[in-house]
């Protein structure tokens, strides 16, 4: 069943970019963060269990909800936690400090905060600038469309999508309108 479930997500991924390509109206609805992130646990659960990676959540009861095109908003968050996984992945980072954190977060009425953080070593200052310029990537096998295409599809939700980083790690938050 979670392989059809998978494939059913896929699918619908498949569709939710290409109609974001072509500029389509986006079909928003109103869901609970916290089902947003258990979608993509199978598939992050995964990847981190490939690289000793252990994943703590934080997420609030009750679940605050979001108005979002709910297969776009997903594969944001596997897009920053694939990232988050892969910043943690060489030997600047130890297997036993291996944590990634996904938190969720309603600090103002009518606004709810995602956050992605990892204890990777950071990102480098020329590297930090060019983070959502389109094309630019840091990775051999990277296409350097990630980080840009989940600003956009952040900033189409009316939210905005932000990062620190330092020697203890990356922190990618964004926000999504309430419902």
């Amino acid at each position: 069943s979670r392989i059809a479930e998978q494939a059913d997500r896929a699918g619908r991924t498949i569709k939710s970019v290409h109609d974001f390509v072509r500029r389509r109206e986006q079909v928003r609805e109103a869901v609970a963060a916290a089902l947003l992130i258990e979608a993509v646990l199978p598939l992050v659960r995964l990847q981190a269990r490939k690289s000793g990676t252990r994943i703590e959540l934080d997420l609030p009861e009750p679940s605050p909800r979001v108005l979002a095109d709910r297969t776009m908003v997903e594969q944001v968050l596997l897009n920053l936690t694939r990232n988050a996984i892969q910043a943690m992945e060489g030997e600047a980072t130890p297997l036993a400090a291996r944590v990634l954190r996904l938190a969720v977060r309603a600090p103002h009425a009518g606004w709810v905060e995602f956050s992605v953080a990892d204890a990777g070593p950071g990102i480098a200052t020329e590297v930090a600038a060019q983070l959502f310029t389109p094309f630019f990537t840091t990775r051999s096998e990277g296409m350097g469309l990630g980080l840009s295409l989940c600003r956009t599809v952040i900033e189409q939700h009316g939210g905005a999508l932000d990062f620190t980083t330092g020697a203890a790690g990356t922190r990618f938050v964004f926000t999504l309108k309430a419902a």
